[in-house]
């Protein structure tokens, strides 16, 4: 089996293959006939940077391949037979283009800063990408002109009108980013220089998300909303709601008022931020501090449904100790979810709907909100 990279479908394209082992990687060189789903690609680095290895394929034909990655992941990995769920049409993202308000970037050669190169550790330096929302464009620009001795990687997100910056490394200088006009705060290994609070605008209940940049943050906030409203149509009228992994509440929070929701997170600072936006818009939420699996392994009050948002490493070792009716599954990694659907079908639940979203255009990433039941 060959994975290429750089064609797009329909192309005839010219590679070198070296025919060892099973599976070989490699790029197209030359582009010999156009396919009918390539495009010209408007980043002039698209070649040596990893960010968004896809630009040169049309995106009608990205959202096609990610519903066939879904379907593929389930069939070949989790067992699921097309047919047997109901698989949805994917969402396709508002924005195309600058829609991340969020990006980590490490130092290159020569101390200027950009993302890992294609099939390589090194760094492709990255002036202006086209990803970035405008404000986070603005907030990299200035930050990246002040002498940030010793930072090693440069967080950012961006909020409305400023951003946060997270710094890792033996960082020197830090405390002259809050100078800034767009800087409202910083942290550095966990310790907050100013405010490094983002607070969203409202939601319908009321509350406002709030995140920073040291804890993570959905990078796509113009397709946040379609998630939002994916989780809470798929958890139909489950009233008591268990939600692991979840964060500082980018899915919690929506559901506050109409459900009872009891949300875990082992990262503190998280938990402190849902905190402060639940008590802020008067709702009431249940949250505890722990890791999933230990969580759910000794949960014994009654829920509805569970909720979980794992990393994309997925959540195999909280599978054994889920007996809730439904389970709704987010997930930014179709193989491992096919890994854990197929754990949850020894457990005895059957898969009903798959769903994708893309949120993130011209990559080969995307979400899949899965959900199940337990079988009478």
């Amino acid at each position: 089996m060959v994975f290429l990279s750089g064609a797009a479908p329909g192309d005839v394209v010219e590679a070198e293959l070296t025919g060892e082992g099973r599976f070989e990687r490699t790029r197209a060189l030359r582009v010999v006939e156009r396919g009918g789903t390539r495009v010209d690609p408007p980043c002039p680095i698209v070649d040596c940077c990893g960010g968004c290895p896809v630009q040169q394929i049309s995106y009608q034909a990205q959202l096609a391949a990610k519903e066939e990655l879904a379907a593929d992941a389930l069939e070949r990995i989790g067992g699921f037979a097309r047919g047997s769920y109901r698989l949805s049409s994917i969402l396709p993202s508002p924005k195309q283009f600058h829609y991340r308000r969020r990006a980590r970037m490490h130092r290159a050669a020569q101390g200027r800063w950009g993302f890992a190169r294609k099939g390589a550790v090194s760094v492709e330096p990255v002036e202006d990408c086209l990803l970035f929302e405008p404000l986070l464009q603005d907030l990299a620009d200035a930050v990246r002109a002040v002498d940030l001795r010793g930072a090693t990687d440069l967080g950012l997100l961006a909020g409305d009108s400023k951003g946060t910056v997270d710094l890792r490394g033996d960082v020197k200088g830090a405390e002259k980013l809050l100078a800034l006009p767009l800087v409202k705060g910083v942290t550095v290994a966990g310790r907050a220089l100013g405010d490094p609070v983002i607070v969203d605008g409202p939601l319908p209940n009321g509350a406002r998300l709030r995140l920073r940049p040291d804890t993570f943050a959905q990078a796509n906030r113009s397709a946040l909303p379609l998630l939002q409203s994916e989780v809470a149509s798929e958890l139909g009228e489950s009233d008591r709601v268990l939600e692991l992994f979840c964060g500082s509440g980018t899915l919690t929070l929506p559901l506050l008022r109409s459900r009872s929701v009891t949300a875990v997170e082992r990262a503190g600072p998280s938990l402190t931020l849902l905190r402060r936006s639940a008590d802020e818009a008067g709702l009431e939420v249940r949250l505890i501090a722990g890791d999933a699996a230990e969580v759910a392994r000794g949960y014994t009050e009654p829920v509805d449904a569970v909720l979980l948002d794992p990393p994309r490493t997925g959540a195999a070792e909280v599978m054994p100790f889920l007996n809730a009716p439904r389970i709704v599954y987010v997930s930014c990694d179709g193989p491992t979810l096919a890994r854990d659907a197929r754990l949850l079908t020894e457990r005895g639940y059957r898969l009903i709907r798959a769903a994708p979203l893309d949120l993130f255009p011209q990559t080969a990433h995307f979400e899949i909100v899965a959900t199940f039941a337990k079988r009478p």
